[in-house]
């Protein structure tokens, strides 16, 4: 279903500890059974709120905030720009997109998806790749849908014990109109 008020913004300060909480219920949801439970359940809205707030105010070169709207509730984010450690600067990446469990299958996801990808090709990247958890099926699927495929690259992810076991999904991206 999707619900006909969904728009996309740039994120801004002041959402910052809206993004905290949809960043921490995305990653409870998601990853029970992959993070351990402490992990999880240790995550705080507030240090993630001033995480968020400092890298809204001083993100990385190149690197943009989106958020997803339904009405005036933000549902969830997305982050990109240039890929971490490619030295083709053609290529972007998805770092991160995450919505809110409560908005799951209403259509903000793909509304924000879209808006992402099209931003990368505004942005001149002729291909984008995004990291995703190799057993998080839900996800898998909804980027094998949008033309997001594996192409083979994993990466351990060892900021996480255990580390997270990630696959790469890319896509060679239409030319920017």
């Amino acid at each position: 279903m999707t619900t006909p008020d969904i728009s996309v913004r740039a994120a801004t300060v002041h959402d910052a500890a809206r993004l905290a909480e949809i960043h921490i219920a995305a990653w409870r949801a998601t990853y029970r059974g992959v993070m351990t439970d402490e992990y999880l359940d240790g995550l705080d809205v507030d240090r993630a709120a001033s995480a968020w707030r400092r890298n809204i105010l001083e993100p990385r070169q190149g690197t943009i905030h989106l958020v997803v709207q339904s009405a005036d509730a933000v549902a969830g984010f997305a982050i990109l720009g240039p890929a971490a450690g490619d030295p083709d600067p053609g290529t972007g990446q998805l770092h991160a997109i995450n919505v809110h469990p409560d908005w799951w299958a209403q259509g903000v996801g793909s509304v924000l998806f879209a808006a992402a990808e099209q931003r990368l090709i505004e942005l001149g990247y002729d291909r984008a790749f995004l990291w995703v958890e190799k057993g998080n099926d839900r996800a898998i699927n909804f980027y094998t849908n949008r033309r997001w495929l594996d192409d083979g690259g994993t990466l351990e992810d060892t900021r996480f014990d255990p580390a997270v076991a990630e696959k790469r999904h890319s896509r060679i991206l239409p030319a920017g109109s």
